[in-house]
This record gives C-alpha cells, structure tokens and sequence, in this order.
C-alpha cells in the first residue's frame, strides 16, 4: 500500500499517522446508495477505510443524476450498489468491496456485527427502525442523515452513549420524497458530507454528543437540537429489538436517496 495516498490527511494534526492507520482498519457498512449513500461511498474510499460493504436494491435512473455524484449516464439502468463497487474500486483499490443489490431488511442485520460503523443513506423510516434495533443490539455505532428540497439534517447514534433513533421516533412515517417535494443537487452531498466527518470522529474515538444537526443549504444556516436519552426508549432502553422479527424480514423495496 502506498501511504503517500493519504500524506494530506496525515498531515492534520486530527489524523495524523495513528489515527491513519487505525482508519486503515476500519469497516463501514452503507445502506442506500442514493444522494447521502454514493457521496459518501466515495468519500471512504478516499479516507481510507479497509472495507466497504453496500447495499441498495435500485437501479440508477436519469432522474437521480442530478445529485447522485457516483453515477454518469453510462450507468442508466444498473443497480447502484454494484456500480458504486465498482466506483469504489477504480477511486482506491486497495479497498475491499462488498455490494448487496437488495434491500435491506432483519434478514440481513447480521451484516451490522462485521463492520465498526453503519451510514444510513436512505429515506424510509422502517429500514433506519431496522438499523437502529441491529446497531443497538450489536453494540455498533451508525450515523443517520437525510436529504429532502433545500434541507438535511444528520445525527451520532452511539450505543450507551448517545440517544438512538427510536428514542424520538416510535413508529414509521411516510416521509416526502425527492420525486414528490424536490431536491436540491448540492444538499446530498453536503448531508454526506457532515456525516462522514461525524464517521470519522466515530471511528477514531473524538467526541460525538449525539444531537440532531438541521442544516439550511439555501440559506447557509445550521442548527443544532440535543436530543437526551429516553428511559422510556422500546430499543436502546428497554432492548425490544422488534424490527429485527420476522415480520420485517422481505419487507420489499425500501425508498432510497
């Protein structure tokens, strides 16, 4: 391997070459290869991770150009994930890929045991109940982002550290969608942006204080909500993983970014 790939980073006096080589160590799984998804797909590769694992059941379509970075025309009609693979492996390949062209359900949270970080780069509310309940159960870090017209927000979801997901949601909302409400082409990546940033002070044990980060890139305003752990909580508290029952395994095409 050739360090001299990664002598900017290491230059950081917040990287540095301990803390990149830890990174060198490091596994990310990423559900939805979407806007959030692809850019930060990317954006690993070019960190330095040792491995990717990506999922997403769709296949690319000329209405996701405009903001999903990782995909040309070239790609019409090929399933995400296996091309952002591919991506992956042309950007750093020193890389080890692993693609899933499904969605991602309870029959395959197992896959949150073998990484140390879990990106969410969807838009359905159930599938992120799927990440929450098998990245509490196994003890694994994941970061939450979401995309929609001008808007994005993000969030740490650090087991026994920080609040989860489900500690201020209950049960599953239909969210607006890019086809219905429109997005922006900056906001995605922007969103990704900021969550592989949270990533990277995951992974290489910085602070996280786990609160919601709303972000206005028209507008250029951030704001910030703590979020506290709920003693109430069905999954991080009480520890009914129920999205992992069987009920949710199959469940079908997932919304994706």
């Amino acid at each position: 391997m050739d360090m001299s790939r990664y002598a900017r980073q290491i230059a950081l006096k917040q990287i540095g070459k301990d803390n990149q080589e830890k990174l060198l160590t490091k596994s990310v799984l990423i559900v939805g290869l979407g806007g959030t998804g692809s850019a930060a797909a990317e954006m690993f590769s070019r960190l330095g991770v040792k491995q990717l694992i990506l999922i997403d059941r769709d296949k690319i379509e000329i209405t996701n150009l405009n903001r999903q970075i990782l995909y040309g025309m070239e790609d019409l009609k090929k399933y995400k994930a296996e091309t952002a693979a591919d991506k992956v492996r042309e950007i750093n390949p020193d890389i080890k890929v692993e693609f899933y062209n499904k969605a991602f359900d309870a029959d395959m949270a197992y896959l949150v045991n073998t990484v140390d970080l879990v990106f969410d780069g969807t838009d359905n509310m159930t599938t992120r109940f799927i990440i929450n309940d098998a990245c509490d159960k196994y003890g694994i870090p994941w970061v939450f982002t979401s995309a929609i017209e001008t808007y994005g927000e993000f969030k740490a979801v650090i087991p026994g550290k920080t609040s989860c997901y489900a500690c201020f949601n209950t049960e599953p909302a239909e969210l607006p969608s890019c086809a219905t409400s429109g997005v922006l082409s900056t906001v995605p990546a922007m969103i990704a942006l900021y969550g592989v940033n949270t990533a990277i002070k995951i992974l290489l044990d910085y602070e996280n204080d786990g609160s919601i980060y709303f972000i206005d890139g028209f507008n250029f305003e951030i704001n910030r909500i703590g979020i506290e752990k709920n003693i109430n909580c069905r999954c991080c508290h009480d520890k009914n993983y129920r999205y992992l029952n069987r009920e949710y395994s199959g469940i079908g095409k997932s919304l994706l970014l």
